[in-house]
């Protein structure tokens, strides 16, 4: 919201993309903007319409969401590194953003610091197994996750496997110029550092 506010938008509307439970969605909406948000989840979709009932949610993936126009867009947490074409998401988005508007998002730019194998933890009635491995090319970070919950005297297991593409700043910055933004590259958002390998980026449509 300060980077929002650093570039004179303090209302309007926000697109929130892939906003998981909503929680970024709460603290825009409290702050007075318009915010829709979309995830291709359902349950994360019902989680976000509970913490942010004044928000307007939707089930969408990246690849398809229709992006309404909008001060700004923000998708943040990795999210453009699910996009199966970067290219045409971008494209919408800058068709969507109001010129001096905002695009604002971070992306896994290596793999680097980023796979490990095999690993657990665990709660009282649950536990976690997760490892990440990047593939040859080093252009794909791939994420398994396998849940126990214990419910009642069941163990229910659920498993997900996440493919992050992983893109240098060079093409992002090229991809953002030749569609009308003005990009910045940091390690952080403001003073929150991201995670290694992350990049934020605040482009600002001319």
């Amino acid at each position: 919201m300060r980077i929002l506010r650093g570039h004179g938008i303090a209302s309007g509307r926000i697109v929130d993309a892939g906003c998981g439970s909503g929680i970024l969605s709460r603290r825009l909406v409290d702050a007075g903007y318009d915010v829709i948000g979309f995830d291709i989840s359902p349950a994360m979709i019902r989680l976000a319409r509970r913490a942010a009932p004044d928000a307007t949610f939707r089930v969408a993936p990246l690849a398809t969401a229709r992006i309404p126009p909008c001060r700004a867009v923000v998708a943040a947490g990795e999210v453009v590194s699910y996009a199966p074409s970067l290219a045409a998401f971008f494209k919408r988005v800058a068709s969507a953003v109001e010129p001096g508007g905002l695009f604002v998002f971070d992306f896994v730019e290596s793999a680097k610091g980023r796979t490990y194998p095999l690993k657990g933890v665990r709660g009282a009635d649950w536990a976690l197994l997760v490892s990440a491995e990047a593939d040859a090319t080093g252009r794909t970070l791939t994420r398994r996750i396998t849940t126990f919950r214990r419910i009642g005297g069941a163990l229910r297991r659920s498993r997900e496997v996440h493919r992050v593409r992983l893109h240098g700043r060079q093409e992002i910055a090229r991809m953002l110029a030749d569609l009308g933004f003005r990009a910045t590259m940091k390690r952080s958002y403001g003073k929150f550092r991201l995670m290694a390998s992350d990049v934020a980026v605040v482009a600002e449509k001319q």
